[in-house]
Order: structure tokens, then sequence, then C-alpha cells
């Protein structure tokens, strides 16, 4: 089993009671352990903007044909989620961690 810096923490306990040679332990543990993975993969992430790009289409086309049926505030409203989906659409194509970002205002 690889250790890791939660498996760390496990089986040291409280970092308040760690020896000086254990916070160093913990924080070369902490350089030389790779970052866990992301939540979706890159190509997921793709695949993601893509679905998001193909639902603003979709919505943009209600959007149009409200609006030519002369319902403004409806059409007002498809175009805002529309627009929406365009900008998640930019953020999955940058990857997970930027994507999270945006979802989460950060």
């Amino acid at each position: 089993m690889m250790l890791t810096l939660d498996r760390f923490r496990d089986i040291h306990g409280d970092p308040a009671t760690w020896s000086a040679a254990d916070i160093d332990a913990y924080t070369v543990l902490g350089e030389i352990t790779p970052p866990p993975p992301t939540l979706y993969s890159y190509a997921e992430m793709q695949s993601i903007a893509a679905d998001h790009l193909a639902s603003a289409r979709c919505q943009q086309a209600v959007a149009d044909r409200l609006a030519a049926a002369g319902h403004d505030t409806a059409a007002g409203i498809w175009v805002r989620d529309a627009r929406e989906s365009r900008q998640l659409a930019a953020a999955a194509r940058h990857g997970w961690p930027y994507y999270e970002a945006w979802i989460n205002g950060w």
C-alpha cells in the first residue's frame, strides 16, 4: 500500500503531538507523493464541453422561436441559459479544476 498524506495522518494521529521528525517526514511525503487524480479526465471534460455546446445550440433555437413568436421575456430566459451553457463549455475545455472553479464561483 502506498503511503499517502491521509494515511500518514491516520498512522501518526493528531499533528499537534508530532515530533520534529514526523513533521519533516510529512513535509517530504507531501513533496514526493503525486496529487490525487481529478474527478474527470481531460477527455471526459472535452465530452462534457461538447454536451454543453449542444445544449447551448438547442437553447438558442428555442429562444429564437420564442422571440419570433413575440415572447420576449421567455426568449430572454432561454438566451441567458444558452449563454451560460456556452460559458460552461468554455470552462470544461480547460479541464476539471477550471470547470470546478467556474461552477463554484471561485
